[in-house]
């Protein structure tokens, strides 16, 4: 049978065959060459994904110590963090009682105490709490008076918190018209300041 076949065919079988051989390997090489290349593909994704995790983890980051440095600097400017400022305390007091023609506002303030650490709630552990007591005896015209001055003391530099207020009528009989009501009030003034263990000593 295969004597029939022409040497002529036979070549052309014989080149055929080699073209589908080399044909098969070219294909199964690029296959290869391609799945390589995809491979490398996803790799570099994920790696580029990893990097912009950590490049918006750094911005969110930056930003936030941002956010809380000028928080901490406002209240450093504020006078909550840092040294309590009583002559700004005392001078606010003076200038509300001369604005607003205040018949006596009597004024002091204790010595600055630390609070006990077990009293403080656990997000503040780590920061020393201070306070500071005054006593404000005033007589006044009217409660107006002392929701100014109060309103006044807001804005000075510092944090102060009323722990007691009492207001009362004054006699008629025993003081002019001007001296209608009295008030006795104690505030507690606060700073904060880094513990010294978070300071390192």
């Amino acid at each position: 049978m295969f004597k029939n076949i022409s040497p002529v065919l036979m070549r052309a079988s014989g080149v055929f065959t080699v073209v589908l051989l080399v044909s098969f390997i070219v294909v199964t090489i690029s296959q290869i060459y391609m799945d390589d290349v995809y491979q490398d593909q996803q790799a570099a994704k994920r790696a580029m994904r990893i990097w912009q995790s950590k490049i918006n983890t750094s911005v969110e980051k930056n930003q936030i110590i941002d956010e809380f440095e000028s928080n901490f600097l406002k209240l450093v400017n504020q006078g909550v963090v840092g040294s309590e400022d009583r002559l700004s305390w005392f001078e606010t007091i003076q200038n509300t009682t001369k604005k607003r023609g205040m018949p006596s506002v009597k004024y002091s303030i204790s010595s600055q105490e630390a609070l006990v650490e077990q009293n403080l709630e656990r997000e503040y552990r780590g920061i020393d709490v201070f306070k500071s007591v005054m006593t404000l005896d005033i007589k006044m015209a009217h409660e107006g008076d002392l929701f100014a001055l109060l309103n006044d003391l807001g804005k000075a530099d510092g944090l102060f918190a009323v722990d007691s207020c009492n207001i009362e009528k004054v006699n008629r009989k025993t003081v002019d018209s001007e001296n209608m009501m009295k008030a006795y009030c104690e505030l507690g003034w606060y700073t904060f300041r880094g513990s010294k263990v978070n300071r390192g000593g």
